[in-house]
């Protein structure tokens, strides 16, 4: 079996009922930092952003990406996913070519989920989703496809047949008690597992619900990859304990790992995994 990817999921650093803030680019580079050392070997982050209260839009500076994957490159060498799938075409074009990351969230269909109180609607048409993923390939940037149920799958097939994507393929699987996910249980993820590409590898992001680290350690059983962390929206280590940050949850995730055998994944051995081209000092070709 290959050895574990871990994603820390560093979407928001601070316990949600922390002071109402958005979170600094200097927390999110600590936070990230520290996952690095737990034993992560992807961070997937998003800037700080605001929400339009009408239409559950979220909004982010550049600037505050591009110093955000500064910050994270001058401490480690961490692969740099970016996460918001659901933004604007042209915006994430701009940012993919803006920051070069290895790994971007990639949206195969409409996004219906509650954030933290607020209703986010996200709509993807196929021929945009066509556009975009024609630019990471240009860019070298590995589109995560980001799958919320099986019918996601059928627009898969459709992209691929559009635009030829360097394989293996890299999918995310999501589970959530809400919007248009699916349910988060054990079932769920052993059907959607049975009906995955060939040429594809996974990595489980459970949303909600106490047996996250039930399906967290079927994931990793079964040869498949784990993201953990508060951007998953799921703030609890055990039911009813707030977690204390990104990197405890990561932290959990190495235990599970080396109790069941399995080898965890260095930045050096995620790239050749998942064929990414790195330079020597650590950026992409």
């Amino acid at each position: 079996m290959e050895p574990l990817m871990i994603t820390a999921s560093c979407g928001f650093t601070r316990l949600p009922d922390a002071e109402p803030r958005a979170d600094t680019v200097e927390e999110v580079v600590e936070s990230v930092y520290q996952c690095y050392r737990a034993g992560a070997c992807i961070a997937q982050v998003r800037a700080p952003f605001t929400v339009d209260p009408k239409t559950g839009q979220a909004t982010t500076n550049l600037q505050t990406w591009i110093d955000i994957f500064k910050g994270v490159r001058a401490r480690c060498d961490i692969l740099l996913h970016i996460g918001v799938a659901g933004g604007p075409i042209d915006k994430r074009i701009e940012l993919l070519k803006a920051v070069r990351p290895e790994i971007s969230a990639f949206l195969v269909s409409h996004h219906d989920i509650v954030v933290r109180g607020h209703d986010i609607y996200q709509l993807l048409l196929r021929p945009d989703a066509v556009r975009l993923l024609r630019a990471h390939v240009e860019e070298g940037v590995v589109p995560a496809f980001e799958i919320f149920h099986t019918g996601a799958l059928w627009n898969l097939e459709y992209c691929l047949r559009e635009v030829d994507v360097p394989r293996p393929l890299a999918l995310t699987l999501f589970y959530w008690e809400g919007g248009l996910w699916a349910p988060p249980t054990i079932e769920e993820l052993l059907q959607r597992i049975s009906v995955l590409p060939k040429d594809a590898s996974y990595t489980l992001a459970t949303a909600h619900g106490p047996q996250h680290t039930l399906m967290h350690a079927l994931a990793i059983g079964r040869g498949g990859h784990v993201r953990a962390g508060f951007g998953d929206h799921y703030p609890y280590y055990t039911e009813g304990v707030l977690g204390q940050s990104n990197a405890q949850f990561v932290s959990r995730m190495v235990r599970l790992a080396r109790e069941m055998g399995r080898e965890i994944a260095t930045p050096d051995v995620a790239t050749k995994l998942m064929g990414i081209k790195r330079n020597a000092d650590g950026g992409k070709h």
